[in-house]
């Protein structure tokens, strides 16, 4: 700096002090738009104060990599379509199947994903009329007639490929209609949604079947542009779900307005 005096050192020192530090890199998060309480909740593209359990865990795993977050909501089949185009960095909750490994990315160990990074697991079990159930033992789905499931669901996909026939409908409740009114014979759904379905309408003759259809790891996926141009944030946030599914969920379940009723 020779040739400069005090007072034009002081201005370079001032104008390098106001460069703004570097932009945290940024991620577009999107998730479905129908309420899976606790984890999601609330219907449509709102967020209410307390949207979901795993929508918390979501944003804290951004904060610990220092991520900034862009959050919204799309309905189901839409959310699909559009991650498998590459429009969005990440979405959740997935399970994993093969045909989704070409459209977006899971945290994989080999040819699987990695069970320590999974949001949550789920079990799933058919929902039928109290009066009227079908004869299901955990083997005869072709016997049982329709099964709705919610569009674009992967459970489609497993029953299908069991033999059962399934019959697709946009949302939980208009599933739950159809079983009401005998379009169907069960209805396939996460425990955690049936359930809460049947407290809250106690006069619907609703139960759930045992034993149930199977249990799912459930994941943050991310684009394949945006894992391939951030690895190591990548990697952080898949070390900070595994980590906050271990303390911080726990905590967000316990908390009165995500407890069942």
């Amino acid at each position: 700096m020779r040739g400069l005096g005090l007072k034009q050192i002081g201005l370079l020192i001032a104008a390098l002090a106001a460069q703004p530090a570097a932009a945290a890199a940024t991620l577009d998060m999107v998730y479905g738009a129908v309420a899976s309480d606790p984890y999601m909740s609330g219907e449509g593209d709102q967020m209410p104060p307390h949207p979901g359990a795993v929508v918390e865990m979501a944003q804290a795993a951004a904060k610990g990599c220092r991520i900034a977050l862009k959050l919204s909501r799309l309905p189901g089949k839409r959310l699909l379509t559009e991650m498998q185009h590459d429009q969005h960095d990440a979405a959740f909750m997935f399970s994993h199947n093969k045909e989704r490994e070409a459209y977006f990315d899971y945290p994989m160990q080999g040819e699987e994903p990695d069970p320590r990074y999974r949001l949550t697991t789920l079990a799933y079990s058919l929902y039928a009329l109290k009066n009227a159930p079908p004869a299901w033992n955990g083997k005869n789905l072709p016997a049982l007639g329709a099964i709705g499931v919610n569009a674009g669901w992967s459970i489609a996909d497993d029953l299908r490929a069991k033999g059962a026939q399934v019959e697709a409908a946009k949302d939980t409740e208009m599933n739950f209609r159809k079983l009401l009114a005998r379009h169907i014979a069960a209805y396939a759904t996460q425990n955690h949604i049936g359930d809460r379905y049947l407290e809250d309408h106690p006069q619907a003759g609703i139960v759930r079947l045992q034993p149930p259809l199977s249990r799912k790891d459930y994941y943050l996926v991310l684009g394949k542009r945006w894992h391939r141009d951030n690895p190591a944030l990548a990697r952080c946030l898949w070390q900070q779900i595994g980590k906050l599914r271990e303390t911080l969920l726990p905590a967000l379940l316990r908390r009165p307005w995500y407890q069942q009723p």
